[in-house]
């Protein structure tokens, strides 16, 4: 699957505009059989910093074994359709793409874990716009290049 493969589908999947203000979300993480292994809710507030054209962009996943993880995103756009991203527990820079109804996000980050420790994850997130105020992400999750594990989440904007 390309990214420009959704040109011109709508609505547009635009990150500068869907992640300001508060949205809520929901998760559920499978392993590659389809067998689920937990399940989150999220909480997230997003602001464009008018200077630099970022979004500052908070999210935390509350899993349902109790545990939580808060990611602090600064999204840029530097270019038509081109986005990098930072965060502190990531390995280099995230990238993105979109186009029309899609936004693709890849990146590589310690993600921490119920016992404390962490384990570095590569993580290719496709976005899909359902309308102004919701979107669908299905992502996955390996090591190596090699996924383990499937995303399904759901964001509303409150």
């Amino acid at each position: 699957m390309s990214i420009d493969d959704f040109a011109g589908t709508k609505p547009a999947f635009i990150p500068e505009e869907f992640f300001v203000g508060h949205l809520e979300g929901w998760a559920v993480f499978e392993n590659l059989l389809g067998g689920l292994q937990r399940r989150a809710s999220i909480s997230a507030i997003g602001s464009l910093e008018e200077g630099t054209q970022s979004v500052i962009f908070t999210e935390t996943y509350t899993f349902d074994d109790g545990h939580s993880d808060t990611l602090h995103w600064i999204i840029r756009r530097i270019g038509t359709g081109k986005y990098t991203g930072t965060e502190n527990a990531l390995e280099g820079e995230a990238t993105g793409e979109q186009a029309g109804c899609a936004f693709h996000w890849t990146y590589t980050r310690d993600t921490p874990q119920k016992d404390g420790k962490s384990i570095r994850l590569n993580f290719d997130d496709w976005f899909y716009a359902i309308d102004e105020r919701a979107c669908i992400v299905r992502g996955s999750a390996g090591r190596a290049g090699i996924p383990f594990g499937t995303a399904h989440v759901t964001y509303r904007k409150s």
